[in-house]
C-alpha cells in the first residue's frame, strides 16, 4: 500500500486526517517492527556463515568488512560456496565458467579489486591455480577483463556473444546482419560458417 493510499483509508476508517509523512513514517516503523531493521539483518550474516558450514561441512563463506576512522565496522562483501557445488563442478564439469550477467550482487562495487577477491576465492575452491585449462566467459566489464589478466593469466578468457553483439548491432543494424553475426558465432570454423552462406 502506498503512502498515499494509507492516508486515505485512516481518514475513511478512523475520520482522521493524516499526511502522507505521517504514513511514510509509520509504514517505516511498522515494516521495522515486522522485518528488523536492515542493520538488524546484516548483523545476522554470521550466524548465516555459521549454519551454511554446520549443514554443508566443506563449504566455503567468507564475508569481508571494512573499518572506518571511527572504528565502526560496515559489512562490503561475501563469497559462498557451496560444497556439493564445488565437488560437482571439479568431478563432473567442463573447464568453462560464465561470469556473464553474474554482477556481484553482494559488493559495494564491482571493480577490479572485488573482482581479483572473487575470482582469487573461486579459484582456490575449484583447484585451478593461474587458470591452466580454464575457459572464463564474461561480459566486457573493465575491472573483470584487469582482474583476469592479473589473477589468471593462463587462462582462456573469451567475451559473451550477446555483449559483443550488442556493441555491434549500434554501427550495424538490420536482420541480415543480425542473421551473419550470430551464423559466425555459431561457425566453429571458416568453412562451417561459408558452407551456410544463405540467409
Amino acid at each position: 500500500m502506498s503512502c498515499r493510499e494509507m492516508r486515505d483509508k485512516v481518514g475513511e476508517i478512523f475520520n482522521v486526517k493524516v499526511s502522507v509523512g505521517q504514513c511514510r513514517n509509520a509504514k517505516k516503523f511498522g515494516l521495522n517492527e515486522i522485518e528488523g531493521s536492515l542493520s538488524t539483518h546484516y548483523e545476522k550474516l554470521w550466524s548465516y556463515e555459521a549454519e551454511i558450514l554446520r549443514a554443508n561441512p566443506g563449504s566455503t563463506v567468507k564475508i569481508g568488512t571494512d573499518t572506518m576512522p571511527d572504528s565502526t565496522v560496515y559489512f562490503s562483501r561475501m563469497y559462498v560456496c557451496i560444497k556439493g557445488v564445488k565437488d560437482g563442478w571439479v568431478e563432473g564439469c567442463k573447464r568453462v565458467i560464465g561470469v556473464d550477467g553474474c554482477f556481484l550482487k553482494v559488493v559495494a562495487v564491482e571493480n577490479k579489486e572485488t573482482r581479483k577477491w572473487f575470482l582469487n576465492l573461486l579459484l582456490k575452491d575449484i583447484n585451478m591455480g593461474n587458470g591452466v585449462g580454464l575457459t572464463l566467459l564474461s561480459d566486457q566489464h573493465k575491472g573483470l577483463i584487469e582482474a583476469v589478466k592479473e589473477r589468471v593469466p593462463d587462462v582462456e578468457h573469451r567475451q559473451c556473444a550477446r555483449h559483443i553483439y550488442a556493441n555491434f548491432k549500434k554501427k550495424f543494424t538490420g536482420a541480415e546482419y543480425r542473421k551473419l553475426f550470430w551464423r559466425a558465432a555459431k561457425a566453429t570454423t571458416v568453412q562451417r560458417f561459408k558452407g551456410k552462406s544463405r540467409l
